[in-house]
């Protein structure tokens, strides 16, 4: 890069640069997050082909009201359930977002409206009627809507596949929720999840970023005592920042998991990184040297260094590319975005900052001391070796666990009220499978039996499961049994069976049914075996129907997913692993022209990969859809701490004045004063992320801060030793 345009007129610099990071920053705004776990599925992925064409035709998704009273079926307490749904739903039909509602209230009307004559569609007055009409719903289906002490209810609303969560949510279901006063009605159920958890997020984000932003400059003020040093550190890291997000937030079709936060604290360590070598060199350089004359004398020896660590954090971030999971994908091209920017913001940015402020530093005589570091080879042998033997021991510990529910913050209202219904309820986690048969063949009583007993298989067979079809609802309707003939059913659907069940469980030609399972929030352990007993009660079923035209699809859904997603986790981290120390290692070989460096360089980024493990064990942190990513940014962001430390190395070595111990000493005592900066700013600004009071990202954090102390630990320690084998008289074979 020719510096002398950018150093000729340093002011011009920095005004057209910040006035091109402002232009593009006002995207940041129109960045699209979604802690949706579908997202993590590949879209050919069988189950989540079947998933899709079952939501192409059937009403699946939807918003749950969690409702507290005193007691549920008291009269007013059931009509102003009722007249919550008249309101989320004035008009039976697909006219709005909502499809239907459904709850004991509605289920009462339904129940109510059968008998002739006396009976119509409304919730009767009298205490009596309310209570005998009650007793004619059949436990099963009662108890899907309210709980057995009649102290909680559930109100299902179901909605169009695409409508937009904000607009019904904000603008209809959280204002009318306010209006009761014989109940508590709490909003919850995945849609709303995943709207909340933006919302917890965009909430709190601000607050969370001006903390870390404090103690990042006074962390760096500690370090420099000097405010010119701050600004000029953490200029480069806002308007990365904003960039990066300015420039994800003009790719409207890519959908961000929650953790695309982690581009902050991740660009602050690089950032304040790659400014710290660039200021503690310059002011090495400026005591001997004019201003300009020492940009001039930096940019090819830390400027270049900067070069090769963006290049190599880059390529390290490059295997998350791989992934068949979009979001990892979308957070790796997010990354890659953001490293680019920081390097472009610290070689734009901060050498005309240093001339504008006539920056002068106190140099790094402070930090000799660790030059003694090369005296304790065999002291940090033994602690490499101790801490390897025990990560990897600790290696078949590691869980892997990826709950739908631990992706969202559990103190929002919507994940309480949530955990409430899994507990009491024993749903949470919705499956579904469809049947199909010929035109009007659901109708079949022979088949309306093999599903009943389909169903006793799964409600008995398999633990935390209970399903129900359109077959407890006809039995309802006909006083507990399956009518005798196809007509009898025909007439008994066409006239008695309201026409939410008929969206909910049947198609317009009678050909296709759908057949639910509820499931509680559960471990994926125990989410993973009621599947696998559902879908073999399916495989027994299916068999039979071999020679008939009835067709049993897998089952699908939340949980399904979710056993999917982790089922596919251990794989994934091994292949970002292999990819990532691969296109690292290529990278080193070719940056520095040296097999031997590369491999010497490398040793440390093996070194703490092994160590990841003893941190997922010690902290208690599970394999997840996030922390899987860790390995990936602790290659591609720790290789950055050995790349300086070895850049600076041969830089040294080049002084024939010098023995190649001297060399190794000048080298880690002039870089160790910028790594530990940089770790010490990224652990300061990185603690606030626990007041997001969100588990998952708050674990991604902590483990990738642990991981860049590892990285600075095992490069500082690791190189300096390694480099000091011998006083460093076997690099002289290496040429100088």
């Amino acid at each position: 890069m020719q510096y002398d345009v950018l150093i000729k007129r340093p002011k011009l610099t920095i005004l057209v640069f910040t006035l091109i990071t402002l232009l593009i920053s006002t995207q940041a705004l129109n960045v699209a997050i979604s802690s949706d776990i579908e997202l993590y599925m590949p879209s050919n992925e069988p189950s989540v082909v079947t998933l899709n064409n079952i939501r192409a035709n059937w009403p699946v998704d939807s918003i749950l009201i969690y409702v507290s009273a005193d007691n549920i079926t008291d009269v007013s307490t059931l009509k102003e359930i009722n007249a919550m749904e008249e309101a989320l739903n004035p008009e039976e039909g697909d006219g709005d977002d909502v499809i239907y509602t459904a709850s004991i209230a509605s289920f009462l009307r339904d129940t109510n409206k059968i008998f002739p004559v006396i009976g119509s569609d409304k919730i009767p007055d009298s205490q009596c009627d309310v209570d005998f009409l009650l007793r004619l719903i059949p436990d099963e289906m009662k108890y899907k809507f309210i709980t057995p002490d009649n102290k909680n209810a559930i109100i299902i609303v179901t909605t169009k596949k695409d409508v937009d969560a904000n607009d019904l949510l904000d603008n209809k279901v959280y204002p009318l929720l306010e209006t009761t006063t014989e109940t508590e009605m709490t909003a919850t159920g995945t849609i709303t999840m995943y709207k909340e958890t933006v919302d917890w997020i965009m909430g709190r984000i601000y607050s969370v970023i001006l903390i870390s932003a404090l103690l990042l400059v006074l962390t760096i003020l500690a370090f420099h005592k000097r405010m010119k040093a701050v600004i000029i550190a953490i200029t480069p890291i806002v308007y990365a920042v904003g960039l990066t997000f300015g420039t994800i937030g003009m790719m409207p079709n890519i959908k961000f998991a929650p953790t695309v936060i982690a581009v902050v604290p991740l660009l602050a360590a690089l950032g304040i990184a790659y400014s710290l070598h660039m200021i503690n060199h310059f002011a090495e350089e400026v005591e001997k040297h004019p201003p300009k004359e020492a940009i001039k004398r930096i940019i090819p020896t830390t400027g270049k260094a900067v070069l090769l660590s963006a290049i190599t954090t880059i390529v390290g971030f490059a295997s998350l590319l791989s992934s068949t999971m979009p979001p990892i994908e979308n957070m790796g091209l997010a990354f890659l975005i953001g490293v680019l920017y920081s390097f472009v913001a610290t070689m734009v940015m901060v050498p005309p900052m240093l001339l504008v402020f006539k920056y002068r530093g106190k140099g790094v005589e402070g930090w000799r001391s660790f030059s003694r570091l090369t005296r304790y080879k065999k002291h940090i042998a033994l602690l490499f070796i101790v801490l390897t033997i025990l990560s990897a021991a600790a290696i078949p510990s590691i869980s892997t666990k990826t709950s739908i529910w631990e992706m969202m913050p559990s103190k929002m209202d919507s994940s309480v009220a949530m955990n409430a219904y899994s507990s009491k309820f024993g749903g949470g986690q919705q499956e579904v499978f469809e049947i199909s048969a010929d035109r009007e063949g659901i109708l079949e009583p022979s088949l309306l039996k093999q599903m009943e007993a389909m169903e006793e298989a799964i409600n008995v067979g398999v633990e935390n499961a209970s399903a129900y079809s359109v077959v407890d609802v006809i039995k309802r309707l006909n006083f507990g049994v399956i009518p005798p003939t196809k007509e009898d059913v025909k007439i008994l659907v066409e006239t008695k069976l309201p026409e939410k069940y008929k969206k909910m469980m049947l198609n317009d030609d009678y050909s296709k049914t759908l057949v639910y399972v509820d499931m509680p929030v559960m471990s994926t352990k125990d989410t993973r075996e009621a599947i696998g007993g559902i879908n073999q009660i399916l495989d027994q079923y299916r068999n039979k129907t071999q020679t008939s035209k009835e067709n049993i699809t897998q089952l699908v859904g939340l949980g399904t997913i979710t056993v999917s997603v982790n089922g596919m986790l251990m794989e994934q981290q091994f292949r970002f692993m292999f990819l990532s120390l691969l296109l690292v290692f290529m990278c080193l070989v070719l940056v520095f022209r040296s097999f031997k460096y590369a491999a010497i360089t490398f040793l440390p980024i093996l070194l703490i990969l092994v160590w990841e493990s003893g941190a997922l064990v010690l902290t208690n942190i599970p394999l997840n859809v996030a922390t899987i990513m860790v390995s990936s940014i602790a290659i591609g962001a720790g290789i950055d701490f050995s790349v300086h430390i070895t850049e600076r190395v041969r830089d040294e070595l080049k002084d024939r004045r010098k023995t190649p111990l001297e060399a190794v000493k000048t080298a880690v005592a002039t870089k160790s004063p910028s790594l530990i900066e940089a770790t010490v700013a990224l652990v300061a600004g990185g603690i606030p992320i626990i007041l997001m009071e969100y588990e998952m990202i708050t674990q991604f954090i902590v483990l990738v801060l642990i991981m860049l102390v590892f990285a600075c630990v095992a490069s500082l320690l690791g190189l300096a030793a390694l480099y000091s084998l011998r006083n460093g008289k076997w690099l002289e074979s290496w040429g100088r």
